[in-house]
């Protein structure tokens, strides 16, 4: 585990972000679009249809606010 620095703000941020079932590293993840695991470490863990259930409710949930900024900023382009 490693311990990362962030401004104050972004740790205000971060919380109002972050899920009541969620870890703040989890919700780093998740705010940064940052990559999954490698599909072929993980292969054979679940099904595939477990699989895309998971990512669609993924999808589903993901209401933060990151997703209006991203589509913000590539309309800026």
């Amino acid at each position: 585990m490693k311990t990362v620095k962030v401004d104050e703000w972004f740790h205000e941020y971060l919380k109002t972000e972050k899920r009541a079932d969620e870890t703040m590293g989890e919700a780093l993840v998740r705010l940064t679009g940052a990559p999954g695991p490698d599909p072929e470490l993980v292969a054979g863990i679940i099904s595939e249809e477990k699989g895309e259930a998971m990512l669609r409710r993924i999808e589903e949930q993901d209401k933060s606010s990151v997703g209006e900024v991203r589509r913000e900023i590539a309309d800026d382009s």
